[in-house]
């Protein structure tokens, strides 16, 4: 089920020009770094001819049509790219972990991302990259803090469960609250 990668590409990104504080602190200067260059390539994307088309089809799919673009090319490039985008954060996933799941993985990546997403005040019409990285804080810490108050407080350890109910019910949340 699991496939050991400690020997090709663990931590191949961590590692890069990292910075060791003490031998427990250290920062990860080359994921900071990826982070914000696929931000950035993201970011301009989206500020070309054909990210604008595609944002203009996300937005009002018949204002696109009168205005010529092909709809049905667009939602195939976006699909593309999202698809794109996710093997990228499959792969940085697995040099963090050290290891490849073959069947479970995508179970759990896809709800995190969109939690944390939703999380930082995207809707479901829009989102920004600063969304992102305030919905992958707060979410984070949500689900780092939310288990150790649980279990302290009912002195069991329920804190798979929590994060379960706890990333599931902030999708929920974030998908029923109304846009302003």
């Amino acid at each position: 089920v699991t496939i050991s990668i400690e020997e090709y590409w663990y931590h191949v990104i961590s590692d890069f020009l990292k910075i060791e504080v003490s031998k427990y602190l250290i920062i990860p200067t080359g994921m900071i770094l990826f982070f914000a260059l696929m931000a950035f390539l993201v970011w301009g994307f989206f500020r070309t001819k054909i990210g604008t088309a595609i944002t203009a089809v996300g937005s009002n799919p018949d204002y696109a049509r009168a205005s010529g673009i092909s709809i049905d090319k667009m939602r195939i490039v976006s699909v593309m790219l999202s698809t794109i985008l996710a093997a990228v954060g499959m792969i940085v996933y697995e040099q963090s972990f050290g290891f490849v799941q073959m069947y479970n993985s995508p179970l759990a990546f896809a709800f995190p991302s969109v939690a944390a997403v939703l999380l930082g005040g995207a809707s479901v019409n829009k989102a920004s990259i600063l969304n992102v990285i305030i919905g992958t804080f707060l979410f984070q810490g949500i689900l780092t803090m939310t288990p150790s108050v649980i279990n302290s407080a009912i002195n069991i350890d329920v804190s798979e469960i929590i994060r379960i109910i706890v990333s599931n019910g902030m999708i929920v949340y974030a998908l029923t609250r109304k846009a302003r």
